[in-house]
């Protein structure tokens, strides 16, 4: 069972509503990333080439981060198939459509 992050950390609920905010009308999916640090997180929106880094999360490897990121999409009702086709139209792959 995937846990959602933001029922018990402050910074994940804060980061649902600055992110919220900022792709407000896109349609957008948390993705674990390799960082400077590490292992963060970023936010891939459809159709857009790469995407953008999140600051101020670290993770101690992929998984944890993957973890989070999963919570965080099942928080805005994401379903994991959506997820990828979001971070395959970054890429240049086929285009998503909701």
């Amino acid at each position: 069972m995937i846990n959602d992050p933001t029922t018990n950390d402050l910074a994940a609920a804060l980061l649902d509503q600055k992110v919220a905010g900022e792709f407000t009308g896109k349609d957008y999916a948390f993705v674990p990333v390799v960082s400077d640090n590490g292992f963060g997180i970023g936010v891939a929106v459809a159709n857009e080439a790469g995407y953008c880094p999140v600051t101020g999360f670290s993770f101690p490897d992929y998984k944890a981060a993957g973890t989070f990121c999963d919570g965080m999409n099942k928080h805005i009702g994401l379903p994991d198939d959506h997820a990828v086709q979001i971070v395959c139209s970054t890429m240049g792959g086929r285009s998503y459509r909701r």
